[in-house]
Parts: C-alpha cells; structure tokens; sequence
C-alpha cells in the first residue's frame, strides 16, 4: 500500500532529497521551513486514516447507536409502515378472520351438530382464545393478546347469541337477551383484566374498554326489561335501573384506580356521565306532567331528582378528581340539583313565580358565598357557581322589563310636544313590575358573593347604580310622571359632575346626556335637565379642581341645549333661536378663554345654525346673519388671545361669506364686489407683516391679496368682456404693479402684474391675430422650427465634444 509520508522525497516535485537537505535540489522548496514539518504531520496523519478506514472495510459492521438507530427508523416510516404497525394489522386481520370462520363454522354446523356439540365446541373456542392471549400477554406479545382478547369477547357474544337460539337464553333481539349480554360481556371483561393483571401483570386495553360500553348497555336493556314487565312505575323502575348504573360505574371507576387501569377508568367516568344524565332526563320527564307541590312532594315525584343530586358527587371518588381545580363541579352541580327540586313548582304558577323562586335562589347563594369568602375563601366558587346556575332567567326578566320601560320612555311624545306633568304610558310586560328591583338585587347580592375582595367596593358601586336603574324603570313601568324619572337621574347626573372625581365627572356627564334625552318630551324639563347640567358644570370649572377641563368641554353643549329648550318653552321662534344660542356659546368661549370651550362651541356652533337658517322666512338674510355673527365672534376670538391668531382668517373668510350672501341677494353682479374687500384686506394684513420684518418675502406676505384682487377681473376680461372699460382698469392696475414691483423691489407684485397684463394683451391681440394673412403664420412657425433646430443640434454637438474629451481621460 502506498504511504503519502516520504520524508526521502519533495513533497511538491517528488525529486530524490539528499542527507539532511535545506532545500530541494530540484525545485528549491524550503525543507527547514516549520510549514514543511506541519506538511510531513499532515501526510503521516492521512496514512494512519488510510490504514483505519481498511480495516473497517474488512471487519463485521457495527452495531447501530442508538441515534442511529432512531433515524434509521424514522427513514422506514417515511418510506413505509413502521415496524409496530405491520404485526398490528396482520394481528388485527387475522382476529377479524378468526370470529368470521367461528359465526360461518356455526352457521354451517348448526344443523348436524347438536346442543351438547355446539356448547363443547364454543366453550373451547372461547377458552382457549382467553387462555392464550394471557399467555401471550405473559411472553409480552401485547399486539398479539390484544387480538385474541378481542376474539375472546367476540366469541362471548356468539355464546350468548347460540345459547338464545338453543333455548337456554332470552331470544336473541330482546331487551331479556340484551340483559344477559351485557351481564355476561362484564363479567368476561372483568375476569379477562384481572387474570391478565395477576398472572401476567398486564393491562389489556381491548377488555377496559368494551366493560363500560357493556354496563352501559346492560343498563339500557334492564331498564327496557323493567319497563315491559312492570305496568305502573315503570319510569320509576327505569330510573332505579340507571341509578344503579352511575353506581357500578363509580365502583368500576374506584377498582380501575386502585388496580391502574386507566383505559378502564377513563372510559367507566363516560359511562357514568352518560347515564347520570339519562337518569336527570327520566326524572325531569316524568315530573313535566304534574309540578305541583303535591306531585312533586306528597307523591314522591322529587325522589329520583334528590337521588340524581347525591349521584353528582360519586366522581369525588377519584382521587385525581378531589386534587383537580374541576373537584368543585360535582358539588355545584348536586347542590343545583337540589335547588331545582325547589324552584319546580314555580314552573306551574307562572312567570312572576318562577322570578321570585329563582331571584331567592340567586339572593341566598349570593349570600352563602359572601359568608364562606370570610371562613374559606376557596370554597366560595361552590356557592357562586350555583348561584350562577339560576342566573339566566332572573337576567332574562330583568334585561326584559328595562326594554319594555325604555321604549316606553322614548315614546312619550315627540319633542317639545308634551308638558311638564306628562306621564309614562307603559305597555304591559310578562313580570310585575314591582318585581324589578327585588331582582336585580339578588344579582347585585350574588354579583357581591363572588366578587374578589379587592373589586368589592366598584362591584358595590355598580350594583348600587344598578338598583337606581331598576327603580327609575319601575316608575316607567308604573305610569309614573315623565319628570319622576327626569329629574333623579338630572340630579344624580349634578352631583358627580360637581364633586366626584375626574372619572366620576364622565359618569355624571353621560348620565346627564342620558337625562336630556329623556326629557325631550317636554320643553321645560328639557331646559330644567339642561340647566342642572349647566350649573354643575359651572360650578366645577369654576372651582379648578381636577375634571375642570371636563367640565368646561361639557358646557357648550349643556348650555345651547337648555337655552334650546328655554327658548322653545318662551315661544321664541327656531330662527331666533338659531342666532341667540350661536351668540351666547361664542360669548361663552370669548370670557373662558380656554382650548376646550374653543373645540366645543365649534362643534356646537353649526346645529342651532342649520336650524335657525331652515327655519326663516328669507333664507339668504337669515344666512347672512349667521355668517356676519360666526365670523364677528371668531375675529374676536383671535384678537382677544395671541395664540388664536390663525382663526381670523376664518372669521375674515365667514365675513366675506356674508357679504357675498347679500350681495347675490341684492343682484350684483360684478366680481369685484365680493373679492376686492377681502383682498383689501389681505393686503394690508400684507404690508403691515412686510413693515415690521423687511426681510420677508414679497410672495409670503402680498401675493394672496394681490391674487384675488387681480384674478376675478382677468377672467371676467378673458372669457366676457375683452374690450371694456374693465379691461382699461385692469391694464393700467398691471402697470402700476409691474412699475410699482420693480420700483421697490418686490418679487409679488412684478409677478402678478406681467403675468395678468401679459395674459390681457395676447386677448386683446386675439381678435386682430385671426385676420392675419396664413403666410404670415406660416414663416412665424417656419422660424421658431429652424431656431429650434438649430438649437438641438447644437446641444448634440457639444455633447458629442465632451464624450470624445472623456475618452482621452486617462
């Protein structure tokens, strides 16, 4: 085998090296050099590969690490089957085919073999298939006694099924057969995890799980069997079948614990569930045809209702259940149970019973679990979830009868039309309404049972607030007076607003938005609601305290709603109205002063506007007047306060709104009228701007202006009127400015006037260019082309230059 390390070669040309040589004679490669002993390293380093690597080829292959081993499984299972899966299906197929031959053996074999033959030959199956499979079982082929354990169950159900037709059982089909099946299913499954967990110590999950499906079944055909065989109480005897049922569930569900079989436990739990809950239907049922207290009571109707509450508690047997945060289920559900025995009755004295049953259930639980919060804090989920069981149909009456009383409420009449003393005509609900509060306190009572300690005092809150709610929909419901509404929730509104905290003076805001809406009906508690708002809020921002900012944003709106319905109730006409309440809200945000006064009086402003316009009889006066009022409070506005120096522009632009509003009215037509005063006026806002700073610019202080000075008339010249004396004026104005610009300097007005008097001399020359000979157009357009044209090819020229001058750069 050739070696890579020659310390007697070059390493580079492979020339022959003298004794002890510095370089190669050959090729000059430095043989002192470090590198040349770490190149020698290297090389041996690869032969001693070499020499591994061959003797692994020859050597037997190792066995895989574990790793390995997983990876190399994994690929399989991409590939294919696993190799767990494959003896599961053969196992399987072959059990299928095992029951197929035994029900066509005895089919075939049914009529020459007789009893004694047919009972030896399935005793033996039946047998040796159990037998087996505890052998297997043993051996720790668990797929395998899997499948003869299916086979064993299989077979038992042909023993069953052979022993009817031969006599020696129910026939097969009825409920007497189904009885004996599921008995002997039980038992067999039984027998077969117990003989698998002591001779083999083994848990076969094939007879775990047919057990419980068995009980259940066997439930089902004992109770079908009482019920033929028992003329009167059969419901009765059916529900003692069932009950027994969650009872031999709950003792499989204790023997699977203390033996481990979890498949058995898991799926006994199921059974029992489902035949608890069979039991409850029974019982509810039976008892539908009779809820009186005699039915229910005297005859013994409640029984199996008291016994199905006690049943709820069997999962408690479970020891993984009583450790589990779902322990408190079962009692929650016994003591609900129990509680409904007592609202029963109720069900057969109609809705306001069933209100004050289920409103006492809701009330006594709440306290409960109040009372066990101080003793055992953990345990009180058990008393509130019961509590909560009852809730719906107390919640349901209670969200019910506050529909019927706010509908009732919202339509009293339409706005403005009634009078002080109206009343609530309120349409008949399916509760009293007298029953209203009662049942929201037992909410509030239950709500404050299972409220945290560290929320009790809001929840206290919310429920008192919820009582006040309840008493004022009562009076609705009552046919109370409209103003024995208004007037508590106007004054409990005040008193937050007025000295609560900042979040108490939003509740009180919405709940006097609330009030307001209320009292529409009625003008003078509209104004009285209102007012109680507006002095509350007065009162507030006066004082500075914290929800100042709060109160002083309210009062806009509070103050144009009463002075609305102030107005209305002294007969001032909608059109007098609009322009009274726009001034006494700009009043209002001329003495506050304050950004918030500012944002709502302009959001304020516009309604009582729109309103008193629609409302007049001269439409442009009325909106004249409000534009002059609108725009005279804003220019006020900005020069009562430095920093609201922007809104006069839009007060200016509402001044000039109105006077074009008059104007129109007036007939003018001349657009100067509307323009020049406001671009008067920006001119001088201009000028005294370029005054005091010289060093602005022209453009930024005295184009506006000049603009729409200048602008309306060169359309007017351009499109109407060309020749005029307009269009004289117009030149001459465009003059001064272009002289004026370039006498002073200013950019502004050398730009409008050359381009306003530049546009008004090609229309003056329009009509004149028309009348010119064609050639003269011709040779006009002639020229610019070749001006044009030479101009390009000039410009490629010199581009051409500068390429060529770029190349010879080095």
């Amino acid at each position: 085998m050739p070696t890579y390390a020659r310390p007697d070669l070059c390493s580079d040309c492979g020339a022959v090296l003298p004794p002890e040589p510095d370089t190669c004679p050959r090729c000059g490669l430095p043989l002192r050099d470090p590198l040349a002993d770490e190149l020698l390293s290297t090389l041996r380093h690869a032969d001693d590969l070499v020499v591994r690597l061959r003797a692994r080829a020859t050597a037997p292959a190792p066995a895989a690490t574990p790793a390995l081993a997983g990876r190399a499984r994994r690929g399989l299972a991409r590939r294919g089957l696993a190799q767990a899966t494959v003896p599961q299906l053969l196992l399987a197929l072959g059990a299928a085919c095992l029951l197929v031959a035994a029900v066509v053996f005895l089919a075939v074999a049914w009529s020459w073999l007789g009893v004694a033959g047919r009972t030896t030959v399935l005793l033996v199956l039946t047998v040796s298939a159990g037998a087996a499979s505890v052998l297997l079982s043993r051996r720790e082929l668990v797929a395998a006694a899997e499948a003869l354990c299916a086979v064993t169950l299989g077979l038992v159900v042909l023993d069953v099924l052979g022993a009817g037709e031969s006599g020696w059982a129910p026939e097969p089909g009825t409920s007497g057969s189904g009885v004996v099946l599921g008995a002997v299913l039980v038992a067999v499954c039984l027998v077969l995890s117990g003989l698998h967990l002591r001779l083999a110590g083994a848990r076969p999950v094939v007879a775990q799980l047919v057990t419980a499906p068995a009980l259940l079944g066997l439930a089902g055909s004992l109770a079908a069997f009482v019920e033929e065989r028992t003329a009167d109480g059969g419901a009765a005897s059916a529900s003692g079948v069932w009950a027994g049922c969650v009872v031999a569930a709950a003792a499989l569900v204790v023997l699977a614990v203390r033996t481990r079989l979890t498949v058995l436990r898991v799926a006994a739990g199921v059974v029992g569930g489902v035949a608890w809950l069979v039991l409850l239907a029974i019982s509810l049922v039976d008892n539908a045809a009779d809820l009186s207290l005699r039915g229910l009571w005297a005859e013994g109707g409640v029984t199996w209702l008291l016994v199905a509450a006690a049943l709820a508690l069997l999962p408690l047997l479970d020891p993984a259940v009583r450790r589990s945060a779902a322990a408190v289920v079962p009692e929650v559900v016994a003591m609900a149970l129990g509680s409904l025995v007592l609202v029963l009755p109720a069900l057969d004295e109609g809705a306001d019973a069933v209100l004050v049953a289920t409103g006492a259930l809701v009330a006594v639980w709440g306290l409960a679990a109040a009372g066990t919060a101080r003793v055992l804090p953990r345990r009180r989920v058990v008393p509130a979830g019961v509590a909560l069981a009852f809730v719906a149909p107390v919640l349901v009456a209670v969200v019910s009868l506050h529909a019927v009383a706010l509908e009732a409420l919202l339509g009293v009449a339409a706005a403005y039309d009634a009078t002080v003393g109206v009343r609530v005509d309120a349409p008949a609900s399916a509760w009293d309404p007298r029953l209203l509060v009662p049942a929201v306190l037992a909410l509030g009572v239950a709500a404050l049972g299972a409220a945290p300690a560290a929320r009790l005092r809001r929840t206290a809150v919310v429920v008192g607030a919820a009582l006040a709610v309840a008493g004022l929909a009562t009076a609705a419901l009552l046919d109370a007076p409209l103003a024995a509404v208004v007037l508590p929730v106007a004054l409990t509104a005040a008193a937050p607003v007025a000295l609560g905290s900042r979040r108490a003076v939003w509740s009180g805001l919405a709940l006097g938005a609330v009030g307001g809406v209320l009292a529409l009906p009625s003008a003078a508690l509209a104004a009285l609601a209102a007012g109680v708002v507006v002095a509350a809020c007065s009162y507030r921002a006066l004082a500075g305290r914290a929800g100042a900012v709060e109160a002083w944003a309210a009062l806009p709106l509070a103050g144009a709603a009463a002075l609305w319905a102030a107005g209305d109730l002294a007969g001032v006409d909608v059109a007098h109205r609009g322009w009274a309440t726009v001034l006494v809200v700009g009043v209002l945000a001329l003495l506050a002063r304050r950004a918030e006064v500012d944002v709502a009086a302009v959001l304020v402003a516009p309604w009582p506007v729109l309103a008193g316009v629609l409302a007049a009889g001269d439409l442009s006066v009325s909106l004249a007047l409000h534009l002059t009022l609108l725009g005279a409070l804003l220019v006020a506005r900005a020069l009562t306060d430095d920093r609201r120096r922007r809104v006069a522009w839009a007060g200016g632009l509402l001044l000039a709104a109105a006077t074009w509003v008059r104007l129109a009215d007036i007939g003018v037509e001349a657009p100067e009228a509307y323009t020049a005063p406001t671009a008067l006026a920006l001119l001088v806002v201009g000028l005294r701007a370029l005054r005091r700073a010289p060093e602005r610019s022209s453009v930024a202080t005295l184009l506006p202006g000049l603009v729409l000075a200048v602008l309306p008339s060169l359309l007017w010249v351009l499109a109407e009127d060309p020749v005029s004396w307009r269009a004289l004026l117009l030149g001459l104005g465009c003059l001064l400015l272009v002289l004026g610009g370039a006498r002073l300097g200013w950019q502004a007005p050398l730009l409008v006037g050359t381009v306003a008097g530049g546009l008004l001399v090609l229309r003056e020359l329009a009509p004149y260019a028309a009348a010119t000979p064609q050639w003269v157009l011709l040779a006009a357009a002639g020229a610019l082309l070749l001006v044009a044209g030479t101009t390009w090819e000039r410009r490629v020229r010199d581009l051409r230059h500068a390429g060529h001058y770029l190349a010879r750069l080095r």
